[in-house]
C-alpha cells in the first residue's frame, strides 16, 4: 500500500512536539531526550535494543534514554515526538504510558491512520497541528517540579552556556548531587543529555529559518558543525546533512 504514493520526506516542528514522516532504511544506535513514538504508516518495521536483538513493531513508545537502532524494511516511518514540556504531554503519556528503560508497544489504529493521513495529503502545518490537538488535547500548567522549571528555563534562554552543576546548585538551592538526581528523576534523562537535546531541536529550528547548517549549529551553543553534526547522529542515527536535504516539506509554527 505504502508503494501507492510517492516516496517523500515531512517534518513539522510544533510547540514542543514534532512530526516526522518518510521512507527510512536504517537508523544506527541512538538515543533520544524525549519520548517517541515509532510508527511503521503501512507496515511493521525493526527495533533493536542492548540485548543485540531485532523486534518487529506497528506502533511502539520509546522513552527518553533509551539507545535503539530501527531498521524500516524500506517502508515508510513515522515519529512523534513529545517534549516533557510541551501542554499535550500529559494527554500523550496517559494515551502511551511508559516506565523509563523500556519500550511499550501499542495497537493503536488511530494513531496509523493519522500518520497515512499526513503522508498522504501532505498538509500545512495547522492541519497537522489540529490533528495532534484533537488526539492529544492541550493541558495547561506543568507537573514538572518548580526547581526543574527553572533548569529549563536556563537551558532555553541561554542555549550557549554550560552550566555547571555548582551554578544549578546555588540557583536552585540544592546540594548539586540533589539537583542532577531531581532533573535526571523528572525529565526522564540526565541534564547533559537534555541540554543537548534541546539544542539540537533548537538548531532546528534556526535551520528552517537560515538555511544554514553551520550558522544553526553555532546558533544553538556547538562549538562548530563537526561537534553539531556528531551530537545529531548520536541523537537520531542519522548525519544532519541526508537527512534536511531529502525534506520536501519542512515547517514550523512561528
Amino acid at each position: 500500500m505504502d508503494m501507492l504514493h510517492p516516496f517523500h520526506s515531512q517534518l513539522y516542528i510544533g510547540k514542543g512536539r514534532a512530526v516526522y514522516c518518510g521512507p527510512l532504511q536504517h537508523l544506527e544506535d541512538h538515543v533520544y531526550g524525549a519520548p517517541v513514538l515509532h510508527v511503521g504508516i503501512y507496515k511493521p518495521f525493526r527495533m533493536m535494543l542492548a540485548d543485540g536483538v531485532w523486534r518487529s513493531y506497528r506502533a511502539v513508545l520509546v522513552p527518553p534514554g533509551l539507545r535503539h537502532a530501527l531498521n524500516i524494511d524500506g517502508g515508510v516511518h513515522g515519529k512523534l515526538f513529545v517534549d516533557v514540556e510541551s501542554v499535550s504531554a500529559p494527554a500523550f503519556r496517559r494515551r502511551y504510558p511508559y516506565r523509563k528503560g523500556t519500550v511499550s508497544s501499542f495497537r493503536d489504529p488511530d494513531i496509523i491512520a493519522l500518520f497515512q493521513q499526513v503522508f498522504e495529503d501532505d498538509p500545512r502545518q495547522p492541519e497537522v497541528e489540529a490533528l495532534l490537538d484533537r488526539m492529544f488535547p492541550a493541558e495547561p500548567g506543568s507537573t514538572i517540579d518548580a526547581r526543574v522549571l527553572k533548569v529549563l528555563d536556563l537551558i532555553r534562554n541561554e542555549p550557549d552556556r554550560n552550566h555547571s552543576q555548582i551554578e544549578l546548585a546555588d540557583a536552585l538551592g540544592l546540594s548539586p548531587s540533589r539537583v542532577l538526581h531531581l532533573f535526571s528523576e523528572q525529565i526522564g534523562v540526565p541534564y547533559r543529555r537534555y541540554r543537548m537535546w534541546k539544542r539540537l531541536w533548537l538548531s532546528t529550528e534556526r535551520l528552517h529559518a537560515s538555511d544554514s547548517m553551520t550558522n544553526a549549529a553555532l546558533e544553538s551553543g556547538f562549538a562548530d558543525a563537526t561537534h553539531y553534526s556528531h551530537a545529531f547522529r548520536d541523537t537520531f542515527g542519522v548525519n544532519p546533512a541526508p537527512v534536511f536535504r531529502k525534506i520536501e516539506r519542512f515547517e514550523r509554527l512561528p
